[in-house]
């Protein structure tokens, strides 16, 4: 390979003396040596001297025909002295085989280049070449670090290349020896890439499992360092933007740096930086800074300028800083840390040594200098991952035995507690056993004076029902008599709820089915207007209704027996009565009550208004949140809405 070298002004002096030298011994300078190929696999690279002529075009305006027709070259010029200048070389080739051969050249640093071959019929042939090359661009087969040519048996060809970028170097094989070390690279580039992604993937599945973000950081290291050499060896340009290179290389500096910051990152939550060295933590915050404003620099460099030499002196020599940092950082905590934050400083200086190597390596080898950069930071990448996993499990077997000994000396507050615990429930529960009991005795003696309670009501009301009756026989008027009547069966309604809840267990709630049943009985019973009746119970349930509901069921129930008997047909006719009870999907329930006897005399409105008893069964139904409704359809059928005690209560609140 050669390196052309930059060629400086010099004083007037010192150009008359090179301008003597090159009259003198023009004659010699122009001779070119022939490089010949005398076996069918070869691999050379071209270095200094007579085999390699070099011409620096100035204007960029020079063609390959004006080349051929006045050649310029010069043997002194050996290298460009501007970092994106145009340059003509010139390489001449025997094969010395039988047979024709197929040459590959690679090792371009190049921008936008091309190699050019005068063939036996006299055509040209031309490839391009070079990183800034679109994928269609170039010829089949050739890619943007190679391209290929045919080499004729017998005769002295000469090659030409115009070069466009920072350098030259000319790598020189046989097809099948490119191939053999083409697939030897990509399986080597494959085992490195995906070395990474399978670190990556551990970090995150290591991050998901224990939330721990050191790993999480060094997922980001080892994401960033992948990529740039996936980007570095051209595949993010080949696989992601074939047609786009000069995007796809500005990638290539913020990849490095993307992964430079998870180091940073990483070291900030490892060696928890904040809260126990605050004065390191604002320093790796500089560094962070640092990091971001390169990264902008080098971006600009590339995208703008174009200038990529320059982009990898600025990165490698303000990265100076930060190995100088970790170094001190090595010193300054190396006794206070314990034995994996010691392994992870160790990390930090591998990334030093690795950086110093390749800066040493752009500095001072030009032979295969962009391989020797990679695999250099490609390595110490995988190394510096390696070692900073090892420091991150040493780490986390640290907090195991730590949280294992945490949750010893746990378990023995706990037994301790749980005695104490167990101590206070016996007693507790004694204490609660004691209650029970006292309370047991308190509600016997409480549902004992409710029954009584209950069970005096019902005499009472029952001797008031006495009362009335003797009341009755004594009135003077069939009108009075008809009224005390009605007060009799409405107290024997009331009455007969008492009953119910002094003879069952539930002091609460009375079963309303049975006690639809007894009252119908008891006011047939009490009618002086006698007649036979059928009833009919149709209930989708076995309610259980509380006090305050079934008695004002039970008083609108008489108002609509009262009235069935007085507007009966005929007394030898047989009343017949029907009742059905259904809840509906709102929570409220609907009582239907119909008989066969005649309608009403009026207007169910009017006789709401004017009817003591209908007008009374209209606003008790009110009571209960709910309406009474009238029609006649073969007889009188009455439809109570309501609604119980626990739905009064919601529709209250």
């Amino acid at each position: 390979m050669l390196q052309l070298n930059i060629l400086k002004k010099h004083s007037g002096c010192v150009w008359g003396i090179l301008l003597l030298v090159l009259i003198n011994f023009n004659p010699a300078l122009q001779a070119q040596e022939v490089i010949s190929i005398d076996s069918p696999q070869f691999d050379f690279s071209v270095g200094k001297g007579k085999s390699l002529l070099v011409f620096e075009d100035t204007t960029a305006s020079l063609t390959f025909n004006d080349i051929i027709e006045n050649p310029p070259f010069n043997g002194e010029v050996t290298g460009p002295n501007n970092l994106t200048g145009f340059y003509w070389i010139k390489l001449s080739l025997l094969n010395t085989t039988i047979n024709d051969l197929e040459v590959v050249v690679t090792g371009f640093r190049t921008i936008n280049s091309k190699l050019f071959q005068v063939l036996s019929n006299g055509e040209l042939f031309n490839a391009p070449y070079g990183a800034f090359q679109k994928k269609k661009g170039l010829n089949q087969g050739d890619s943007r670090a190679h391209v290929s040519f045919a080499l004729k048996a017998g005769a002295p060809q000469d090659v030409y290349f115009r070069v466009h970028g920072r350098a030259f170097s000319a790598n020189f094989m046989d097809s099948k020896t490119f191939r053999t070390k083409q697939l030897r690279g990509q399986v080597q580039d494959l085992l490195f890439f995906g070395a990474c992604l399978i670190l990556v993937i551990y970090s995150l599945i290591q991050f998901g499992v224990y939330r721990y973000m050191p790993y999480l950081w060094l997922a980001m290291f080892a994401l960033g360092m992948g990529m740039y050499a996936f980007s570095v060896q051209g595949f993010f340009v080949d696989w992601i933007l074939p047609n786009s290179p000069t995007t796809a290389l500005n990638f290539t500096m913020p990849w490095s740096q993307f992964g430079h910051l998870g180091m940073l990152f990483l070291a900030i939550s490892f060696l928890e930086l904040k809260t126990k060295f605050p004065l390191w933590y604002k320093v790796f915050i500089g560094l962070i800074l640092l990091t971001l404003l390169r990264t902008v620099a080098g971006v600009v460099l590339t995208s703008v300028y174009q200038d990529y030499g320059l982009m990898t002196d600025m990165s490698i020599k303000l990265l100076m800083i930060d190995i100088t940092l970790f170094h001190v950082l090595l010193f300054a905590l190396w006794k206070k840390v314990e034995r994996s934050r010691k392994v992870f400083l160790i990390g930090l200086i591998i990334f030093g040594a690795t950086l110093i190597i390749a800066s040493f390596t752009w500095k001072y080898i030009f032979v295969s200098k962009s391989i020797v950069l990679l695999y250099t930071s490609s390595l110490g990448s995988l190394v510096q991952v390696l070692i900073f996993s090892i420091a991150i499990g040493i780490r986390m077997r640290q907090h195991e035995v730590e949280k294992n000994i945490a949750l010893n000396e746990l378990n023995v507050v706990l037994k301790e507690q749980n005695k104490r615990v167990e101590n206070e429930v016996v007693e507790r529960t004694k204490e609660i056993e004691d209650q029970k009991v006292v309370l047991k005795e308190r509600n016997e003696r409480i549902e004992t004076l409710f029954k009584e309670i209950h069970h005096r009501v019902k005499n009472n009301l029952q001797l008031i029902s006495s009362l009335l009756n003797m009341q009755q026989e004594w009135s003077g008027t069939k009108d009075s008599a008809k009224a005390i009547e009605e007060s009799r069966s409405r107290v024997v309604a009331m009455s007969m709820i008492h009953q119910f809840l002094y003879r069952t267990d539930d002091i609460a709630t009375i079963d309303f089915k049975d006690y639809v049943v007894e009252l119908v009985k008891k006011i047939d019973g009490i009618q002086t207007k006698k007649g036979c009746y059928e009833l009919v119970v149709d209930f989708d349930s076995q309610p259980n209704f509380d006090l305050d509901t079934s008695i004002s069921l039970g008083l609108i129930l008489n108002e609509l027996l009262t009235n069935s008997y007085k507007h009966m047909i005929d007394e030898n006719n047989q009343l017949e009565l029907m009742l059905k009870l259904h809840s509906r999907k709102d929570g409220m329930f609907n009582l239907t009550y119909q008989d066969n006897g005649a309608p009403i005399p009026d207007t169910f409105e009017e006789m709401t208004k004017k009817g003591f008893g209908l007008r009374l069964a209209s606003r008790l139904a009110t009571q209960l949140h709910g309406k009474l409704g009238y029609e006649y359809d073969c007889g009188n059928r009455f439809t109570i809405v309501f609604a119980d005690e626990e739905m009064r209560i919601t529709l209250i609140d």
